[in-house]
């Protein structure tokens, strides 16, 4: 079937949307006609709360004081807090909710990335209303809470940070050009125009560049971001000209942080799960001039940090989280002593480029234990505590692994209540993502504990196209070998059908952004495999061409590296094999649906979820449920905990319902 017969949902006329209201109520009625929903919101609304928090907490010691993303002081919003002291609470500096009734628009205001400026006066931050894609970087007076005349747009996210000059006089943002092109802007922070500054050779399958300035202020690096991080250029601060940092055609990534103004040491992914080295800028695009610090092993290397005189660099230790510390020279000092099976989504997937902070904080949870925030001493390696998280008990955490189509054994975790009788197959819930070069931790079981309670099997599954096992793990499932992560995806199920822990009948599969798109695929390619599947937030049509608008040129760029170029005749045959609209098909018994977007999304549309859902609706002989839930002043998903809960609320609900669970209050 093609999808031509529902190429008139793609405007967004009177007659779509009244179309779309209409599904929007009957997938909304569905859902939450069940009993225990208002109970699994509540439940779920500190769950992701938490999750939220663990993932943007980011203490930084500047000058002297903290800054950090929490709550205000009810407990019921976002806001920035600062404080004199480690273990102080501090205080509100910025508060999400006062910036929403500054606006009077009614829409909730979502805070990201507090940036404090070198001499900690000043502090820089994104704030976005209702789910826009795009913020502004606003800033404060730390002491006086004023606000300065700076109104930076950028990206909500992203790793889209600024970069402040080390004199606090202004900072670099990442920005494009009316054509699209990247461009390096800087931002005096009391008053002045900004200036725009263009960046040739930062590859245009770049999302983003984030800006780090050295020690002295006289160099700026441009580092792409946030898939994939190379120093792609460096420019001299008061001439505005850049040239090439990277050697020429270096393929892989080559990130960092500065030890001084002539010396940048960097993860070099030259080797496939990355090496330390030491560059000399003057003579960066020489790879002979490099100096190895620390060679290729089994680390999968993630992020890198100057901490005084020591190197701190975290990395993924078969999926779990190893942090080490070594001297400038690169001589090992110590190693963190982390529970075992760690995560840190902040050190090892956002990857955060360092930006002067004193002291490296970070949060790390793991599938039964919510994110506790350490410090760590990189002298001796230990970590201290600042905030305990909560244990689940009476959870069963095993490891499997399954046999792709061409030979590859792709790992999964299953976890279960500890008296679930397994002897026979249970409701089970499979979760993956396989793209972006974003690996996939054993984080906090977090907002599925109530699937678990319930009596669900949950499976967390590693496939290709992300970054668990370095390089060669992320290019072996991208592009023209894409189908790969969707075979590793019908193994881990024929896998779990295999050993009895589920049968066709009692399989769910949910998975967002990309994850979206793997759940598409799973309908259109594995509908025999699975009794319920849930897109939220996802890819539908790979083939489509974005809307132009503001930022359709950064979304495009991110898909053609790891998707392909649909306007190339080669991509565009590719493409149309696994592109869930273009592979529906008549008389098919397609499994119960459930797609969730947002209607302010600008990189997984609407458009595509009506379709993908009339096409499939109409297509199934099995008549099972196909719904379409499009949510209101949400983006790419959601920043505030309560929308989030009863978003996953439903979804959940629908699942329950669909495999002929019983909900388990608390």
């Amino acid at each position: 079937m093609t999808t031509d017969a529902y190429a008139w949902l793609n405007e967004d006329t009177a007659e779509v949307l009244a179309w779309q209201e209409q599904q929007v109520s009957a997938a909304t009625a569905a859902a939450r006609d069940f009993p225990g929903f208002a109970e699994l919101v509540e439940e779920l609304r500190p769950l992701l709360a938490g999750q939220l928090a663990g993932v943007l907490a980011d203490r930084r010691l500047v000058a002297g004081r903290w800054f950090w993303l929490g709550q205000d002081d009810a407990g019921t919003g976002q806001a920035i807090r600062v404080a004199e002291h480690r273990d102080s609470p501090g205080r509100v500096l910025v508060a999400a909710a006062a910036l929403t009734a500054e606006r009077g628009d009614g829409r909730a205001t979502s805070l990201i990335y507090p940036e404090p400026s070198p001499d900690g006066k000043l502090l820089a931050f994104n704030a976005a209303a209702g789910g826009d894609p795009f913020g502004r970087f606003l800033v404060v007076a730390v002491e006086t809470g004023e606000r300065l005349p700076v109104a930076a747009p950028a990206m909500q996210g992203n790793l889209v940070r600024p970069g402040w000059l080390p004199d606090s006089s202004g900072f670099y943002l990442a920005g494009r050009s009316a054509d699209g092109a990247h461009e390096l802007r800087f931002f005096p922070v009391r008053g002045g125009e900004s200036t725009a500054l263009g960046l040739p050779g930062v590859p245009p399958t770049s999302l983003s560049v984030v800006p780090q300035v050295s020690p002295g202020g006289s160099r700026v690096l441009v580092v792409t971001a946030p898939h994939e991080h190379l120093a792609a250029l460096v420019g001299d601060t008061g001439s505005g000209t850049f040239r090439a940092f990277a050697p020429d055609g270096f393929r892989g990534e080559l990130y960092g942080d500065w030890v001084d103004e002539d010396t940048y040491v960097a993860i070099s992914t030259d080797t496939p799960r990355g090496r330390v080295v030491r560059i000399p800028v003057a003579t960066s695009t020489d790879p002979d001039t490099w100096e190895e610090l620390i060679p290729a092993g089994d680390l999968v290397l993630r992020s890198l940090y100057r901490l005084g005189e020591h190197l701190v660099v975290t990395a993924l230790n078969d999926v779990s989280l190893d942090v080490r510390s070594y001297s400038l020279a690169g001589v090992p000092v110590a190693r963190a002593a982390l529970p075992a099976a760690s995560a840190s989504f902040a050190l090892t997937v956002l990857s955060r480029l360092p930006t002067g902070s004193a002291a490296l904080t970070f949060t790390a949870s793991s599938f039964t234990s919510s994110d506790t925030l350490y410090e760590l001493d990189p002298a001796t390696g230990a970590l201290d505590v600042l905030a305990q998280g909560v244990r689940l008990d009476g959870i069963t955490v095993e490891q499997h692994f399954a046999t792709s189509a061409d030979g590859t054994r792709v790992p999964y975790f299953v976890l279960a209540r500890e008296d679930l009788d397994r002897s026979r197959p249970q409701p089970t819930l499979v979760n993956a993502y396989g793209g972006f070069n974003i690996p996939k931790l054993p984080t906090f079981l977090g907002a599925m504990t109530p699937f678990v309670r319930s009596g669900g099997v949950y499976v967390h599954a590693n496939l290709r196209g992300g970054s668990e096992y370095g390089r060669e793990w992320y290019e072996s499932a991208r592009r023209e070998h894409k189908q790969r992560t969707f075979d590793d995806l019908r193994a881990v199920a024929e896998d779990l059908v295999r050993r009895g822990v589920a049968t066709p009948e009692t399989l769910a599969f949910q998975g967002s952004s990309n994850g979206g798109l793997l759940a598409g695929v799973a309908v259109t390619q594995q509908a025999e495999l699975w009794r319920v599947v849930v897109p939220t937030m996802p890819v539908l049509d790979v083939l489509a061409p974005l809307v132009e608008g503001p930022g359709t040129a950064m979304i495009r760029a991110v898909y053609e590296k790891d998707y392909g170029n649909p306007a190339d005749p080669a991509d565009a045959a590719v493409l149309a094999g696994y592109s869930p609209c273009q592979n529906i098909r008549a008389g098919v018994s397609y499994p119960a649906v459930f797609v969730v977007v947002g209607n302010s999304d600008i990189s997984c549309p609407p458009s595509q979820a009506r379709r993908f859902v009339a096409g499939v609706r109409d297509a199934s002989r099995s008549g099972r449920d196909v719904f379409l839930r499009v949510w209101t002043a949400v983006g790419h998903g959601s920043m505030d905990a309560g929308v989030g809960a009863e978003m996953q609320a439903e979804w959940l609900g629908f699942v329950l319902r669909e495999l002929g669970m019983t909900f388990v209050p608390r």
